[in-house]
Order: C-alpha cells, then sequence, then structure tokens
C-alpha cells in the first residue's frame, strides 16, 4: 500500500467563510519502539512540525523494565527533559501507562512554536537486562 505525504496544515471541513465555520484539523502520530539498554538512558525522538500542539502521548509497555531501583520516562525538548511528560514509570508493570500531567506540561504542549524536537527518554538507575515497549505521540499541526 502507498503512501502519501503532504505540507500542511491541514483544515477540513465544509463551511469556511462564515461565523458557523465547521473547519477543524486532523489528528496525526507518530510511533517509534523502545528496548532497553543496560544501564544507559534510552531515547526516541519525534521530529513534528513547527507550532503543532501535542494531544497526547500513549506509552505502551510490553515487557516491563527490571532495573535495580527505577525506570521512568520522560519527554521534552531534549535528552532527560520534562517539558511535555515525566514520571512515568515503565519499571511497575506492562500495559499502557497514562502520564500525570502539570498545567505547565499542558501549556507547553498546546504549541510547541518552533521546538520541534521531542525527546522521549527512559531514565534507569540500576543494570537493566529486560524491557521494552512503544510510544505514540498525537498531535495537530496548525
Amino acid at each position: 500500500m502507498g503512501q502519501s505525504t503532504l505540507s500542511g496544515p491541514l483544515r477540513l471541513g465544509t463551511v469556511q467563510d462564515i461565523a458557523t465555520a465547521n473547519l477543524g484539523y486532523p489528528v496525526l502520530s507518530q510511533t517509534a519502539t523502545f528496548t532497553q539498554n543496560g544501564t544507559s538512558a534510552v531515547d526516541v525522538t519525534f521530529y513534528l512540525p513547527e507550532n503543532s500542539q501535542i494531544l497526547r502521548f500513549n506509552n505502551d509497555v510490553l515487557v516491563a523494565y527490571d532495573s535495580a531501583t527505577s525506570a521512568t520516562l520522560s519527554a521534552g525538548t531534549s535528552t532527560g527533559a520534562t517539558t511535555y511528560m515525566s514520571g512515568v514509570n515503565v519499571k511497575a508493570a506492562a500495559g499502557r501507562i497514562e502520564p500525570t500531567l502539570t498545567a505547565a506540561q499542558l501549556t507547553a504542549m498546546a504549541n510547541i512554536t518552533t521546538n520541534t524536537t521531542v525527546v522521549c527518554t527512559i531514565t534507569v538507575v540500576g543494570a537493566t537486562t529486560a524491557g521494552n515497549g512503544r510510544i505514540t505521540i498525537t498531535y495537530i499541526q496548525r
């Protein structure tokens, strides 16, 4: 099956020129996988269009990390940053883990301006021999 690439942002709807315009932006997503790496932090990097609005992070832990003390997932503008998400425990259990977002993180997600790089980092404390999963970021391009 083929894929298409469009330059946006796209606005979709049937009425655009009056007070009851019904235009909206399509929801987009990108997905990447992560796998443990001994005692090193693991980064997954996404590149989003300028001025996008991040809607959510789906953190799917397929195999929980087995690090000695902790394994936490964060997301920001660089390695280890918590601009958009912090404190997601990927050691506790496998499954979809929802982050608890702060007001500051929600504000930052509302418009990423020119910070088009979103780096998700898993930081471990103690040796790790298992752990993997998938991160999906959903956003709208404005």
